[in-house]
């Protein structure tokens, strides 16, 4: 699928391209650190080269069924990446679709096109036969915690950490 539905005008949902790859990298990357308490981020250079590494990996090879897609402006301009593939319900072991990232840039936010995106990766998962799409939302991201549920996402689980020393 080479664009993806999407219902506000003035906005196009294109599959990224091998020119695309370092946007989407710098983008999953914001999305990562913005997700992680505070004092995981003064960190993030020991540990996001790794997560960056896999997500480059997974796009170059596929290997989760995965699509990129670049958020365009009908001015040209960049604004922001869905990033969709296919994975197991980690409860159910059904298939289902994953939302392995999304980012609206700072300047085009507020005018509900996450949430246009959101409906937009729910095609895409319909598209490909997947009867749910599941997601995750790190626990200082507040404000897409607020999107998904917005969008009719509940939590199913938890995930809980406790840093020992």
């Amino acid at each position: 699928m080479d664009i993806l539905p999407f219902g506000i005008e003035g906005y196009r949902l294109i599959k990224a391209g091998p020119d695309d790859k370092e946007y989407v990298l710098r983008s999953m990357r914001e999305t990562v650190v913005s997700s992680v308490p505070d004092n995981e981020k003064e960190l993030c250079d020991l540990w996001i080269g790794d997560i960056l590494n896999i997500v480059s990996y997974d796009l170059d090879t596929g290997k989760m069924d995965n699509e990129a897609f670049i958020l365009v402006s009908d001015d040209g301009r960049n604004a922001g990446v869905l990033w969709m593939g296919k994975s197991r319900d980690h409860l159910t072991c059904d298939d289902t679709g994953y939302l392995m990232g999304l980012l609206v840039e700072k300047e085009f936010r507020r005018r509900g096109l996450g949430t246009e995106m959101v409906r937009s990766a729910e095609h895409w998962c319909r598209s490909k036969d997947l009867l749910s799409m599941t997601l995750n939302v790190g626990a200082a991201n507040d404000a897409a915690a607020a999107l998904y549920r917005k969008a009719g996402y509940e939590p199913r689980s938890v995930v809980m950490k406790r840093t020992l020393k």
